[in-house]
């Protein structure tokens, strides 16, 4: 076995690490955001002056390459215990003036995201929605809360808003999905909520204006879309766009609600299959917005929740 294969990490939430199932205190902050700075550029090498700006800005007032290189030689005693003195780092190289560390997908939380976010989508397309919907709920397991807790640094601050962005529009999917499920009265609250997070957002208007009228308010539909007009005109002096014209038209039109969706898809459309007594076959969604998810994992856990779920395995 590799000295990798025994290594797992965290960013969604507090940027974490275990070495045989076992984790791994990180220390300082600095020393967590250089870890999460390397694993987010996803196997590329990170140059140094990268590193220096990105997690200090202007506030060192020492030599940077000298700085950047005493944390790295903290984190590779982290990764590699056992390493020899003055031994090549394996996991943790060195290239040019750059640095390297490069996981696989199902070592590090995001990556595992991203993987069931893929075979949500690709479940979907072929129809299978209970499956498509388990994927999605293992892939929002994973996010305990908002990406990057606890380190700063210029470099991270546009990833956490990266990564929010991430989550957001994985949540949209989410949502559309229980549409096409029939759960629209149960996603009403969360797209209440989430127009009032982002009023600009016109798809979140869309899904919302959707599942009223699926749930013959009409009214309510036609006021949201009023709303989501007022917000982007008093505030961006913009019109709404062609998405969120299509669903107030076909509302007006009076089209059949099982026909309408937030957004043209491929193909046929497909009527929500809506439930009858908790019908077999209907997917049981655990709907989530916002920029967290479930409780965070405690300290020391002895596993990594992606590991002991085992993404994929499910078949």
């Amino acid at each position: 076995m590799s000295r990798r294969a025994g290594l797992a990490f965290a960013v969604l939430g507090e940027v974490r690490l275990w070495r045989d199932g076992v984790e791994v205190p990180l220390g300082p902050p600095r020393g967590r955001a250089l870890l999460a700075a390397l694993l987010l550029r996803e196997g590329a090498p990170v140059d140094r002056d990268h590193i220096l700006g990105g997690l200090w800005g202007d506030s060192f007032h020492v030599d940077g390459a000298n700085l950047v290189q005493v944390y790295v030689s903290k984190l590779r005693r982290l990764l590699e215990p056992d390493r020899a003195p003055r031994a090549a780092a394996s996991l943790l190289p060195r290239v040019g003036n750059a640095y390297r560390l490069a996981v696989e997908a199902d070592q590090w939380d995001l990556g595992c995201f991203q993987r069931a976010r893929t075979e949500a989508r690709e479940l979907r397309s072929a129809g299978r929605l209970a499956e498509a919907a388990r994927a999605l709920g293992d892939a929002f397991a994973l996010w305990p809360g908002p990406a990057l807790t606890g380190v700063e640094g210029p470099l991270l601050d546009v990833e956490r808003v990266r990564l929010a962005e991430l989550r957001l529009a994985a949540t949209e999917e989410h949502l559309e999905l229980a549409l096409e499920t029939g759960a629209e009265d149960d996603v009403i609250p969360a797209l209440l909520t989430l127009t009032r997070e982002h009023p600009y957002r016109e798809r979140l208007w869309a899904l919302l204006m959707v599942a009223l009228y699926r749930g013959s308010r009409q009214a309510d539909a036609l006021a949201a879309y009023r709303r989501a007009a007022r917000a982007l005109k008093d505030d961006l002096g913009l019109s709404p766009g062609p998405e969120l014209r299509r669903v107030e038209e076909a509302i007006l039109a009076g089209v059949p609600s099982a026909t309408l969706a937030a957004r043209p898809r491929a193909g046929s459309v497909r009527p929500p299959q809506h439930r009858s007594g908790g019908a077999p076959g209907r997917p049981r969604l655990t709907l989530v917005h916002g920029t967290g998810g479930g409780a965070t994992p405690s300290r020391g856990a002895a596993v990594p929740p992606y590991r002991a779920r085992r993404l994929g395995d499910r078949h």
